[in-house]
């Protein structure tokens, strides 16, 4: 029987283009200072390469925002040692494992978690190739042979434009090729974009495409509670399937208030770590739309769980992918592709190819959007291969 034999991070960076100190992303606090500290000026991931005595390797992703070394130093530090040597099909109990390694002095987020999620992706990949069977048939699937998908996100003030015209007019472009679900960003009052230019971005929106698509809004915790009200009042009004982190995570309570007094399903869970955190928003009633990143809450092992907690809870899932590398977005296609189709709802697919990570990376395209579909991935394993050679040349963090 195979043994793992080592495990490397691959700590990577990429130039991300456009953000800058007059063009925030989304709303932040501080957003010149942390910009002019270079907070946000790079795409990042940690890819971790995981091989056996018998020469197979496994890929994995670790959700990275900022100081990939990090990861890197937990991962190979703190996490190889407790799996060499161990079964690679394991994948339950080197989770476990690799768990208990921090959890009695309190760590139960943050990069360990991180860290570790990128481990697990790699087990499962490298599980899928010992064998020799792609990674949702060994997770029970598939329960679908294509993958619903929503194009996220849109950015208006990124179009050289002044005005929700631009957003109109870039919401109009994807549904010609095909989206009928599109994510806007919002929260534009809260960057000093102009007063009711929410409720004047949405407008010209449905003005522009009409209500057969589907709007969702993420606001990434640009509000207090008073003003997420105010302005579900108006996604009411437009129709918007959901209201994406409209309030910071920790403020449990106050999700669980929007969700009584607003007409429009709540989403969240993007910078929750594990069930532990998800279990306080179930208890809470606190979401509709539960969206775990698979490289951040715990890989796919602990995000199967978050899932099974949903489908009890009567949830929706749509995960998050955002702004991470090929190995969260391989992970999770393999994963949604062996949920419930009661649970599972839509998958984000980021249509912007700005981030060389995902789209120079790999050897062979991950995702191929037609319709409001992802195809299946083929092959064994996550069918995820990154270019090492140009990996070692152009991305490597040193």
């Amino acid at each position: 029987m195979a043994k793992i034999s080592y495990v490397k991070a691959w700590p990577l960076a990429s130039p991300r283009p456009g953000v800058k100190v007059d063009k925030p992303d989304h709303y932040l606090p501080y957003w010149r200072e942390l910009a002019e500290a270079g907070v946000r000026a790079n795409y990042y991931a940690v890819l971790v390469e995981i091989g056996t005595d018998d020469g197979l390797v496994g890929w994995g992703e670790a959700i990275v925002r900022e100081v990939p070394t990090a990861h890197a130093e937990i991962i190979n530090r703190l996490l190889a040692p407790i799996i060499v040597g161990e079964d690679p099909l394991a994948t339950e109990d080197l989770w476990q494992k690799m768990f208990a390694s921090l959890k009695t002095r309190g760590h139960f987020g943050g990069f360990f978690l991180e860290a570790l999620s990128g481990v697990d992706i790699a087990l499962w990949d490298l599980a899928g190739k010992i064998l020799s069977l792609p990674t949702y048939k060994l997770l029970g699937g598939p329960t679908m042979d294509r993958i619903k998908a929503y194009a996220s996100s849109v950015y208006w003030h990124y179009f050289g434009k002044t005005g929700p015209e631009a957003a109109a007019e870039e919401v109009a472009r994807l549904v010609e090729q095909g989206h009928d679900q599109i994510k806007i960003k919002i929260g534009m009052e809260k960057m000093g974009l102009g007063k009711n230019m929410d409720a004047e971005l949405l407008k010209a929106i449905r003005d522009r495409v009409g209500y057969d698509v589907d709007l969702m809004v993420d606001a990434n915790s640009a509000y207090s509670v008073g003003e997420a009200v105010k302005i579900g009042r108006i996604l009411e009004r437009y129709e918007i399937l959901w209201f994406e982190e409209p309030l910071p995570l920790s403020m449990v309570e106050g999700y669980s208030e929007l969700r009584k007094k607003l007409d429009v399903m709540i989403a969240g869970g993007e910078s929750l770590f594990s069930k532990f955190d998800f279990i306080k928003f179930f208890r809470k009633r606190a979401l509709d739309i539960v969206q775990p990143d698979i490289s951040r809450c715990g890989g796919i092992t602990e995000f199967r769980k978050i899932a099974a907690m949903c489908e009890a809870e009567g949830l929706l899932l749509a995960p998050h992918v955002g702004l991470s590398g090929p190995g969260c977005r391989a992970a999770t296609l393999h994963t949604v592709a062996s949920m419930s189709r009661e649970v599972f709802m839509t998958y984000e697919y980021m249509y912007k190819t700005d981030n060389p990570l995902v789209w120079e990376l790999p050897k062979e395209r991950l995702e191929t959007f037609m319709d409001g579909y992802l195809p299946l991935p083929k092959g064994p394993g996550l069918g995820f291969e990154p270019n090492v050679d140009l990996m070692k040349k152009k991305f490597l963090v040193k």
